[in-house]
């Protein structure tokens, strides 16, 4: 997750939520041919869809970012999750992806496609609105895109559901916890919304335990 500078009002309808769904079960569809982790990919796609659209200048990232005083105050509750499908620059876009295509496979192996796709949608909604609601006060106006706060979510599950048990399992991973951990040392980068994503990503793994079990 990185942080932007935007203070600008927008108004984009609650369309664009049914927009990522569609998109998302339109890729899932077409890479379930094809692909042994269609999910993993189908959201790496719509990631993909949506830089190239930035990139194109179709899509503007002031219209999609989230921050305290957008999302909340102005309530334009859909940034929460336009935000974590939206990256800049071509190495945020890479690090974040490489980071899902490493994590996203054993967690679609463990939970369905379904329930996975439900789960990195219920981190980026608890975990984005949790990190924008701390900025409150200090940083009430400082905007935050990228999909890493969601991605600390889903390893905080797999810590949960396999680490704690077997922490060797998570050798796996090591690159992807490596490259987390650099990346929330960096000032450009939403350190909060990585923190967030990490115990809301622990707690569902540990509710999905029981749950299971």
């Amino acid at each position: 997750m990185k942080i932007v500078d935007s203070s600008k009002n927008a108004n984009k309808p609650w369309l664009i939520i049914i927009l990522f769904i569609g998109v998302y079960y339109a890729l899932l569809y077409a890479f379930s041919f094809i692909m042994e982790y269609p999910a993993t990919y189908a959201l790496i796609g719509i990631n993909g869809l949506m830089f190239l659209a930035i990139y194109l200048k179709k899509l503007n990232v002031k219209d999609l970012c989230s921050s305290y005083f957008l999302s909340i105050k102005q309530k334009q509750s859909y940034r929460i999750i336009s935000s974590a499908f939206t990256h800049e620059h071509p190495l945020h876009i890479l690090f974040n992806m490489y980071s899902l295509s490493n994590i996203g496979p054993a967690l679609e192996t463990l939970l369905g496609r379904h329930a996975f796709f439900a789960s990195y949608l219920l981190l980026i909604i608890i975990a984005g609105r949790i990190s924008v609601m701390l900025k409150k006060k200090k940083s009430p106006y400082t905007a935050s895109i990228g999909a890493s706060g969601a991605i600390c979510g889903l390893m905080g599950i797999l810590i949960s559901m396999i680490g704690i048990y077997n922490p060797y399992n998570l050798k796996y991973f090591l690159p992807t916890i490596a490259l987390l951990i650099i990346m929330s040392f960096s000032k450009h980068i939403d350190s909060i919304g990585h923190f967030c994503g990490l115990i809301t990503g622990i707690i569902m793994g540990f509710a999905m335990l029981s749950f299971m079990y």
